[in-house]
């Protein structure tokens, strides 16, 4: 028996030996909504982008607890940092180059902040398999920062990260190393003068992502003083914690004293 038109070719059929009626049985089909595979793969990778960052956080927990590593010296911070800059309008991806060639666009928003760190020890401490390996002498922690805006936006805003840093590089008397920190900002108030989203430019998020990105400059005289300069930085990473293109970016300088 030839298939209605329209209507997918039956898997089977069965016959009533009583009534002697015919039974068709067919494929089950579902209809999917258009671009149900970007969807998909979207959602795909965010879930993958927050499960990278459990498993980091579940790793360091662990390392810290069964390394059983003896104990740093002194309370919740070694350290204090005084800073303040300017915002710029340039995104992440952008600064280095406008940095170097010194194009760069100034707006008229400014911070001051505190930070207060600690140092946890390094990489290779808490990471057997890092052991005798470039990563070992890579030096982690934490750094609460507390912000005060004002210019285009009068807000306070808290945050932490967690910090990676390298090895002191000195060249005569002078020595340079180089940090990267990722974590939380939220705003105490409306972030006016950071971007919005293309399809809702007046919407502002309180909670981002917040990156610290620092050069820290020091003498062999003064080891307990340093000079930092720095990105402060906050955006929805791609869509994962706001959507994408918001945020705001400054460049800091100021000065850390270690206790």
């Amino acid at each position: 028996m030839a298939a209605e038109q329209g209507r997918p070719a039956a898997l089977f059929t069965l016959k009533d030996p009583l009534s002697g009626r015919k039974y068709e049985r067919y494929p089950l089909t579902i209809a999917l909504p258009a671009g149900w595979k970007t969807a998909a793969q979207k959602y795909l990778h965010r879930t993958c982008c927050v499960s990278m960052l459990l498993v980091i956080t579940v790793l360091h927990l662990s390392s810290t607890v069964v390394q059983a590593d003896p104990p740093v010296a002194g309370g919740m911070f070694d350290s204090a940092a005084v800073y303040g800059g300017q915002g710029v309008d340039h995104n992440l991806r952008e600064l280095p180059g406008k940095i170097i060639t010194g194009r760069v666009n100034w707006d008229k928003s400014y911070l001051f902040a505190l930070g207060l760190g600690k140092v946890q020890g390094t990489l290779g401490q808490s990471y057997e398999s890092l052991q005798h390996t470039p990563f070992a002498s890579i030096s982690q922690g934490y750094e609460m920062v507390l912000v005060k805006h004002h210019g285009l936006q009068h807000n306070a805003e808290v945050g932490g990260a967690y910090q990676l840093r390298t090895p002191d590089l000195y060249v005569g008397p002078l020595g340079m190393n180089f940090s990267a920190g990722a974590g939380l900002s939220y705003a105490l108030g409306t972030p006016t003068y950071e971007d919005g989203p293309m399809d809702d430019p007046e919407r502002r998020y309180r909670l981002q992502f917040l990156g610290l990105f620092e050069f820290e400059w020091r003498t062999r005289w003064f080891k307990n003083i340093s000079l930092i300069t720095r990105i402060h930085h906050r955006s929805g990473v791609y869509g994962l914690i706001a959507p994408r293109n918001v945020g705001s970016n400054f460049l800091t300088t100021g000065v850390r004293f270690a206790f």
